[in-house]
């Protein structure tokens, strides 16, 4: 595939599967078949508790068989998540994701994201200077 094809690739990725617009069977076009369940499970797992999830591509790198997406999230906490009930509460993180695309599909893909700025905005955390007397 072209670089131009897996940037598209990650794009669709990014767009159906994690957005609350999408539709979680899609990993199956997107991923290697051996991940495909995890994938399902853990955009799932993130819409379960932000079903109002929406994520926005702001930079898109790619070489050869590798992608690199800076991205950025926002929904508002209305179920569980990581174990912390819903807050109600609306957050925005920001987040790199790579991924290695082998034969037109997903084979592998690393993320770091703001979760200690995400679980702030929930409450599950102190913010800097809170608490101090």
């Amino acid at each position: 595939m072209s670089v131009e094809e897996n940037k598209a690739l990650v794009r669709r990725e990014q767009a159906e599967l994690w957005n609350h617009t999408g539709n979680l069977d899609v990993a199956a076009e997107l991923f290697a078949p051996d991940r495909v369940e995890d994938a399902k499970q853990e955009a799932a797992n993130v819409r379960r508790g932000f079903p109002d999830l929406e994520s926005t591509i702001e930079d898109l790198i790619a070489e050869r068989d590798k992608v690199v997406a800076h991205w950025r999230a926002h929904a508002t906490h209305q179920g569980e998540y990581m174990g912390i009930p819903p807050t109600g509460n609306r957050v925005n993180f920001t987040g790199i994701s790579i991924y290695r695309i082998e034969g037109g599909k997903i084979a592998e893909s690393w993320s770091v994201s703001d979760l200690w700025g995400m679980m702030q905005q929930l409450g599950a955390v102190p913010s800097p200077g809170q608490g101090e007397s």
